[in-house]
């Protein structure tokens, strides 16, 4: 049965569509006859991946139309389904939310942290004007959100709008697949349960076909191994895996080698935002170069590759009721007896057409649980503030997040970061 449905594409002119478009072609049988709105500030850049887009699915056969927008009213008239992958304020802004932090000895990072949560006041308001568009347009939309930080975003819409969201992250995929080389165990079958809020995430079960794994004893064996990337870190997820007696998320670094890794992004000498935006022009050079090509092969760079088959898969389960299991963001509704129930987390949950539930996972492993209910606490505030532009509020988020270990710390990164981003903060001005 083929979903003859409407979705629109926020934030289409990306590095990362290429990947979208691969993930639509993933399941372009289960699409056939989609309508799919694009959508974009710079015209450019969504004029390349339009084209780009339109030659890859005719190349393949794909039965999609495709439009593009400029108009947010317009791309969302009428969806069954809203992607929202966009960054406010760009790689430029994302260069500030990491190296305005490290100036005081804080790890700057782009989801999690004060990093994190000046991403989080610049993301929020665009989402909301979303949902509530949405509320007018097409009400019973469901958005699948990949925008950053998660958790917090996610909170902030559902306690201050009507809107149907799952938020989604593929973090939990690269670290089952990190934790079956650490741990000499197949990807083929391998099942984790994966709970705690995104970007900090553990596990005590893993099921191999079906059947229970004993991790005990082969954490017990584990040796750092593996040099580490801007995405992994092998070995400290090893070490920490075999300190706490649990898989660990590739985040977990930041919170339990916090000094170690505030001097090495110090001595880098530039930030992630930086090496990325050295080679983006070659990027979009190349996929430019291949948008009008009759069958375009672009890069996989910049998450080029698969980045989409998630949210295309979530697409699908619920628009065919599929009933799939998925490691997604979503309110926590008993399934983590250590958090509220209102909590955002991130949980295995069973997805089809009544959206994601989430399964019953039980309480926090103690090594982590109060780390994990910090975090949660801080996600509260920060969204909170986010929405409000409560000055008083974001000191109080970032005095929260464990991160940060003093008032005048806090201060500093605030004023600064709300100078530096004023222009994308109208909540706060």
């Amino acid at each position: 049965m083929s979903v003859n449905a409407r979705i629109a594409v926020i934030g289409a002119g990306s590095g990362y569509m290429p990947g979208v478009i691969r993930g639509l072609l993933h399941r372009a049988d289960d699409l056939a006859g989609a309508d799919l709105a694009f959508y974009d500030l710079d015209a450019g850049h969504l004029d390349v991946m339009t084209r780009l887009a339109r030659n890859m699915f005719a190349a393949r056969g794909a039965d999609f139309t495709v439009t593009a927008h400029t108009d947010l009213t317009a791309a969302l008239d009428g969806a069954d389904f809203v992607f929202t992958t966009f960054r406010p304020g760009g790689l430029a802004g994302r260069h500030l939310d990491e190296s305005i932090p490290l100036k005081y000895g804080v790890v700057g990072q782009e989801t999690v942290g004060p990093g994190g949560f000046l991403m989080a006041c610049r993301s929020v308001p665009v989402l909301l004007n979303i949902a509530r568009v949405l509320e007018k347009v097409a009400p019973k939309a469901w958005i699948l959100n990949y925008t950053n930080p998660t958790n917090v975003v996610t909170d902030a819409v559902l306690r201050n709008t009507d809107a149907r969201v799952i938020s989604l992250c593929d973090q939990w995929v690269g670290d089952t697949e990190t934790w079956a080389d650490l741990l000499g165990l197949p990807q083929a079958g391998l099942e984790i349960d994966w709970i705690g809020t995104n970007h900090g995430t553990w596990a005590e079960r893993v099921r191999l076909d079906g059947e229970d794994v004993d991790i005990a004893p082969l954490l017990e064996r584990l040796e750092p191994h593996g040099a580490a990337t801007p995405h992994r870190d092998p070995s400290r997820m090893a070490e920490l895996g075999r300190a706490l007696g649990l898989l660990v998320n590739s985040y977990s670094k930041y919170y339990f080698f916090h000094d170690e890794v505030v001097r090495e992004l110090t001595a880098k000498g530039t930030t992630r935002a930086q090496d990325i935006l050295a080679m983006l022009p070659a990027y979009y050079e190349q996929v430019a170069g291949q948008a009008d090509e009759k069958d375009p092969d672009p890069s996989g760079e910049r998450g080029g590759g698969e980045h989409g088959e998630f949210a295309v898969d979530v697409i699908c389960a619920i628009a065919r009721d599929e009933q799939r299991r998925f490691i997604v963001n979503t309110p926590n509704r008993g399934s983590i007896s250590s958090l509220e129930d209102d909590a955002i987390v991130e949980v295995p949950a069973i997805i089809g057409r009544q959206g994601a539930v989430p399964l019953v996972m039980g309480e926090l492993p103690r090594q982590v649980r109060g780390l994990t209910q910090s975090i949660h606490e801080y996600e509260r505030l920060a969204a909170d503030a986010a929405v409000t532009g409560d000055r008083r509020l974001a000191l109080r988020a970032l005095m929260a997040h464990p991160f940060v270990r003093g008032k005048r710390t806090a201060e500093k990164i605030l004023e600064e970061g709300l100078a530096a981003h004023r222009g994308d903060l109208p909540q706060f001005n």
